[in-house]
């Protein structure tokens, strides 16, 4: 007879690839600024316009949804007992995978923003958003399963 058992759950290989994800892509924040300075120092500033509110309307939209993610989403699957491990693990990976591609869009949005000829200040807001996004997802795991 064959009896049906769960899949373990390596919850330390989990944290591992969640915490190389995050300083990669943390790092690419700082990464687009350094290239933005190179590559804007010759352009003409110039006023954006609607773009600047749009981006800014979408870098607010998506802010929000990570920190909808963070402190909604994830403390639920967090604390969800009902949950088979396997599954509050791959819920858990794909919020904070949310998390970190949402956060690094906002970064992308100020590095267009100042390649359309914004002002480097409204490009360093987004900047400064997404890094502190970053630091409100850093990836936490429990250790009991």
């Amino acid at each position: 007879m064959n009896s049906h058992t769960p899949p373990s759950v390596d919850v330390a290989a989990a944290g591992r690839l969640l915490k190389i994800l995050y300083f990669v892509l943390f790092g690419t924040v700082g990464l687009y600024w350094v290239v933005l300075e190179f590559v804007a120092a010759g352009l003409e500033p110039r006023e954006p316009g609607l773009v600047k509110n749009i981006l800014q309307g979408m870098g607010a939209a998506v802010g929000a949804g990570v920190v909808y993610l963070r402190f909604f989403l994830i403390p639920a699957a967090l604390d969800a007992a009902t949950m088979e491990p396997a599954q509050r693990l791959a819920r858990l990976r794909l919020y904070y995978i949310l998390c970190f591609v949402l956060t690094e869009a906002v970064a992308i949005y100020g590095f267009l923003l100042r390649l359309l000829g914004g002002a480097p200040q409204d490009a360093a807001l987004f900047f400064l958003a997404a890094a502190g996004l970053f630091l409100l997802c850093y990836p936490r795991l429990p250790d009991n399963w």
